[in-house]
């Protein structure tokens, strides 16, 4: 995450003269801010995060002979150098310095070859910036296969959260089975009242977090999906749910309104002009296959671990191409979220809601 740089510049003004000289201050910054590699290995755009670069390629790739190009933040410079030919049989790290030479940052960059997981338990996770936890799955070599996105960095810029558990996205150690994830609808406090978000819900989903659309556009800022191979049949698993008890509509009260939790997946192709939706478009895009979302009938507020199995229902007379399927060219997104329409910053603080044993059921054949 770049470090938000605030310059305060002070100039004194006498009454014969004014004279204000600022020079210039070296960068501060040690970052990567793009990815560069040939199109034709990748089965998405590369994915530059906080401390890791991952990258989706397909399988029949030489991973020993790979030698990414970095775009860093001014002035920076990377070891080993941009451009540098690699072993990627395993995820490799890079160190980025500032210009300024005071700022360190170690990248993990991960030629990804292995087929998106499709059981979640959420047992893997560490925790990011010293401030919020990252959920993770593991493939079947035991490699690193992909990051859960979250609101809580985005959670992180309000102050509100002193440790990690007083984020919205957290583990819990009261699983089905050992551990699971727990959701809980967040004040943003007197930073979200400010920028008029006064809400965070808790969201786990795969996809990404585009920080850049965060501040002006929250929805746009959630992009759904990584490739999958398979065409998706059911979403199953259990939850736990609590409403909280004052349910708000951009911070205020309104009566006779309970809160309730959403899970879905989304199955839809890629193209040129359509690499991943977002949430303003997740449920309309015309390049959608099919979704699986839970019915208001199917997420009643349950103190005890209830199942649940979702179909995936065809939508626009869809069909899937088996050769783009194959070649990776058709994305699946899992969400689950405490408040429905948190997005819209419509809930009520403190709705939990706990996710365990979550599976996609697909067509083998």
């Amino acid at each position: 995450m770049m470090k938000l740089k605030i310059i305060f510049l002070s100039c004194f003004v006498s009454i014969s003269l004014v004279s204000c000289i600022q020079e210039e201050a070296l960068n501060a910054e040690a970052d990567i801010l793009e990815c560069i590699v040939s199109k034709d290995i990748l089965k998405a755009e590369p994915l530059v995060e906080n401390d890791r670069v991952s990258l989706r390629v397909h399988s029949d790739i030489d991973l020993t002979q790979q030698a990414p190009e970095f775009i860093l933040t001014a002035g920076a410079k990377i070891v080993p150098a941009s451009g540098t030919v690699r072993d990627f049989t395993n995820p490799q790290t890079y160190q980025v310095t500032s210009q300024d030479g005071n700022w360190k940052k170690n990248y993990t960059v991960s030629y990804i070859t292995s087929q998106l997981s499709t059981n979640y338990n959420f047992e893997n996770y560490r925790i990011d910036n010293n401030a919020f936890y990252v959920f993770y799955e593991m493939d079947q070599n035991n490699i690193h296969n992909m990051d859960w996105a979250t609101g809580n960095i985005g959670f992180s810029f309000t102050g509100v959260a002193k440790s990690p558990d007083e984020y919205p996205t957290i583990p819990s150690k009261n699983g089905k089975t050992g551990g699971c994830v727990q959701m809980q609808t967040k004040s943003t406090g007197s930073f979200g009242v400010m920028v008029k978000k006064p809400i965070a819900a808790g969201t786990i989903y795969i996809g990404s977090l585009d920080l850049t659309e965060i501040q002006n556009n929250p929805r746009k800022a959630i992009k759904l999906g990584f490739p999958f191979e398979h065409q998706p049949l059911l979403l199953k698993g259990f939850y736990k749910y609590e409403a909280g008890p004052v349910y708000t509509d951009m911070g205020q009260t309104v009566d006779h309104v309970t809160d309730t939790w959403d899970a879905y997946a989304i199955f839809y192709e890629t193209d040129n002009a359509t690499k991943v939706l977002d949430g303003t478009n997740k449920f309309t895009h015309p390049n959608i296959v099919s979704i699986a979302q839970i019915d208001i009938k199917g997420k009643k507020p349950t103190a005890n671990w209830t199942e649940f199995n979702i179909p995936f229902v065809v939508r626009n007379g869809k069909t899937v191409d088996l050769q783009k399927l194959k070649e990776g060219k058709y994305n699946l997104s899992v969400l689950f979220t405490s408040s429905i329409d948190g997005d819209d910053f419509k809930g009520a603080v403190g709705s939990t809601l706990y996710i365990d044993n979550v599976e996609v059921i697909y067509d083998s054949n």
